[in-house]
């Protein structure tokens, strides 16, 4: 692994240190009051935009959901986005319909793209940023992701069985895992499953500091996982802590565990986005290294709560958008 410098930080600090004048946002229409903090930064500089709204299966037209949809859509049009850049799309659609998406989106954004991650599902988010790595087209990229005051009790339900996410379940030549890498959040649903695999070593990657209340309910899916699953005892050693904010860290933990991909692994993003977003990277970077394909695995909700999030997180009266450099004037930052 060769060390680079791979930039974060806020985002109103990090976008002036770029030589880019002008981009593109692609984000989400949902039900969090996040979804539109973006836009509070990057108005000004914004040549084109688009937004999915990623409509979970089974809503019944009149809930309660409509009514927050089009409060978060009436924001996003009065900061100027237009009602035709906004896409309504299914939470579970194929890879297919998925890349039709980013292609239409890629048609008219010009080559520099911010892809806001705050509110988007997990089965969106991993084969996009695939995508947008793979495009040529692209030749800067920058993800975004907006903290909130608070989360609900219960985040989601209705959850799919354990399984892969789309593009990230590419055969192997081995269906034994050295590794497998959990990222620690709040609810294990369906993990214990993963146990059952031909597994060598788990480790869990744990958000730290993710500031009160959040790391009960942090602890809470540890004690709840290791009471689950019998001969799988939690120990210190196998509990990385990461800080939640600090992606370039936590590709250097999965690099380090992994021998940089050389054992073979598997990932499970529970964790926070920030913490995923890292795991993303690095299954891309092993694929991108020629070695063996890493498999991500995920409980998809199929219904998220309304107040999932409420509020936007802020710093020193600032709202705390974090940026990621992934890829700056066609170079590849996150790279084995």
């Amino acid at each position: 692994m060769t060390s680079r410098f791979r930039p974060w930080g806020p985002l109103q600090w990090l976008l002036p240190k770029l030589p880019i004048q002008q981009w593109a946002l692609l984000g989400v229409l949902g039900t969090e009051d996040r979804c539109t903090a973006v836009l509070s930064v990057m108005d000004q500089s914004l040549t084109s935009r688009r937004f999915l709204k990623i409509m979970d299966p089974h809503v019944s037209p009149g809930e309660s959901i409509d009514n927050r949809l089009n409060v978060i859509q009436r924001r996003l049009v009065d900061a100027g986005t237009s009602v035709q850049d906004i896409r309504t799309v299914e939470l579970l659609e194929n890879i297919d319909a998925m890349r039709e998406e980013l292609e239409l989106f890629l048609a008219n954004s010009g080559p520099n793209i911010v892809f806001d991650i705050s509110s988007m599902p997990k089965w969106w988010s991993f084969p996009m940023i695939r995508f947008l790595m793979e495009s040529d087209r692209v030749e800067t990229l920058v993800v975004t992701y907006t903290s909130a005051l608070s989360y609900g009790r219960r985040l989601s339900s209705d959850p799919k069985a354990l399984g892969r996410l789309p593009t990230f379940d590419e055969p192997r030549v081995s269906d034994r895992y050295d590794e497998v890498i959990i990222g620690v959040g709040f609810a294990p649903l369906g993990l214990k499953d993963l146990f059952e695999e031909n597994v060598g070593k788990i480790r869990y990657l744990f958000p730290f500091p993710p500031g009160p209340p959040n790391f009960h309910r942090n602890w809470h899916f540890l004690r709840s996982l290791n009471e689950e699953v019998e001969n799988r005892a939690l120990t210190a050693e196998d509990r990385w802590h990461v800080h939640m904010y600090d992606v370039p860290s936590a590709f250097d933990a999965l690099c380090k565990a992994t021998g940089s991909g050389n054992q073979s692994c598997a990932l499970a993003p529970f964790g926070p986005k920030t913490l995923s977003l890292a795991m993303c990277l690095f299954a891309l970077a092993v694929d991108g290294a020629g070695k063996e394909p890493v498999h991500v695995f995920y409980t998809q909700p199929q219904r998220y709560a309304l107040d999932y999030t409420t509020g936007i997180g802020s710093v020193d009266g600032v709202a705390d958008i974090k940026g990621y450099c992934l890829r700056i004037a066609g170079r590849d930052l996150y790279t084995l």
